[in-house]
């Protein structure tokens, strides 16, 4: 057992029936996670004011409910996508679906897709929203195996990952090639690579089943130039010079970007424009189409929320309370770090009841409050 604080819950059993021990660290880090995991999803997005008012956003986070429209657990372009406003004040207790984020979508509460359901947020809704895309994820399922997640009857651990394009989940095991052994940022199934072949021309980091790599091709390297390498510089502004990589690769399998940069590398030239639009990608050329911005907003205004809300809470109170606040937290820091010391030498599980002694003897110790003066500096 490891010699950092532990603590010990009979909620959670292993598969012999004996409590799992955990760590304090492994429970804050969990707690942590939790948070902002939240944050990174949920933290940008408005819970009080339906999303569709904004038109079609760029990312949000949406949710499919099964029970207003039960036929889409058959057929999901049945389905519907609620912003969470509209998952919180109109589908309340509803078996909802986490969609995670999905671009370009617009709020289908109460639209003609449900049938005797009003958006209690916002009324004056169009019947359909046209440029919505709807996948299996709207009915619950996921990957190539069609299965929810999590999945009860699958006894297999295994990670899901987005596909940047589809934007469908899929198991790592079931992504047909193995995982790189080095760090990703974003991952394109196999299916989409099929569908849009010019990706092969902008090779990722890929293996095949055996784990042999795949030859990866340098974008800057191929790209052809004459010597009038201004001359070339002033067509490509002019988007007649097309630089897409000649060289293409000749394994078509899911492919692992390793920075979401590699989208500045897709030429630009008109005909490439044109075609990233006849094959609805076009959003690959935008620089805030990435998940991990999103997130970072997410992220950020929770943050700003929690300052701000710590600010005013300080402001509120007088100089005596803002005194014994400060005091009372430090000794708590203080009282508690030791308190755990002890257990981390000893090698001793931390308790519930250890810790409610600590805090009974740390409510015995507090010290008289006393009125400092207004005028003290």
């Amino acid at each position: 057992m490891s010699e950092e604080n532990v603590t010990e819950t009979n909620a959670d059993m292993d598969t012999e029936g004996d409590p799992v021990t955990m760590t304090l660290n492994d429970v804050l880090e969990l707690e942590d996670e939790l948070i902002e995991n939240t944050a990174a999803v949920l933290g940008a997005a408005n819970d009080k004011i339906c999303s569709y008012v904004e038109g079609y956003i760029k990312r949000q986070a949406l949710y499919s409910c099964l029970t207003c429209i039960p036929e889409a657990k058959e057929d999901p372009e049945t389905g519907a996508g609620v912003c969470l406003a509209c998952s919180f004040h109109c589908h309340d207790g509803h078996d909802l679906v986490e969609l995670y984020t999905k671009r370009n979508f617009r709020c289908d509460c109460g639209n003609s897709k449900f049938s005797n359901v009003v958006c209690n947020l916002f009324e004056d809704k169009s019947l359909v929203n046209d440029l919505n895309a709807y996948n299996q994820n709207f009915s619950g399922l996921y990957c190539v195996c069609h299965r929810p997640f999590p999945d009860i009857e699958d006894p297999v651990p295994d990670e899901m990952i987005q596909c940047i394009i589809c934007e469908d989940w899929y198991h790592t095991r079931h992504l047909g090639t193995e995982l790189p052994s080095v760090n990703f940022a974003e991952m394109i199934c196999e299916a989409c690579v099929t569908k849009h072949e010019f990706l092969l021309h902008y090779d990722a980091h890929s293996t095949s089943k055996s784990g042999s790599e795949d030859v990866n091709v340098d974008v800057t390297a191929t790209e052809v130039k004459s010597n009038d390498s201004e001359k070339e510089d002033k067509e490509s502004e002019d988007g007649a010079y097309c630089k897409k990589p000649k060289e293409k690769s000749t394994k078509v399998c899911a492919k692992f970007w390793p920075e979401v940069n590699w989208r500045k590398q897709l030429c630009t030239c008109d005909e490439c424009l044109k075609m990233y639009e006849n094959e609805d990608v076009a959003f690959l050329l935008d620089s805030e189409d990435p998940v991990h911005l999103y997130e970072e907003k997410g992220k950020a205004k929770v943050q700003e929320i929690v300052e701000s809300h710590d600010k005013q809470f300080m402001n509120s109170m007088n100089r005596t309370q803002l005194i014994h606040c400060i005091e009372g937290y430090n000794d708590l820091k203080e009282n508690l770090a030791d308190f755990l010391k002890k257990f981390a030498e000893d090698k001793k599980i931390v308790r519930e009841e250890d810790v409610r002694e600590f805090f009974d003897e740390m409510n015995a110790r507090k010290k008289p409050k006393i009125d400092v003066p207004h005028f003290c500096r």
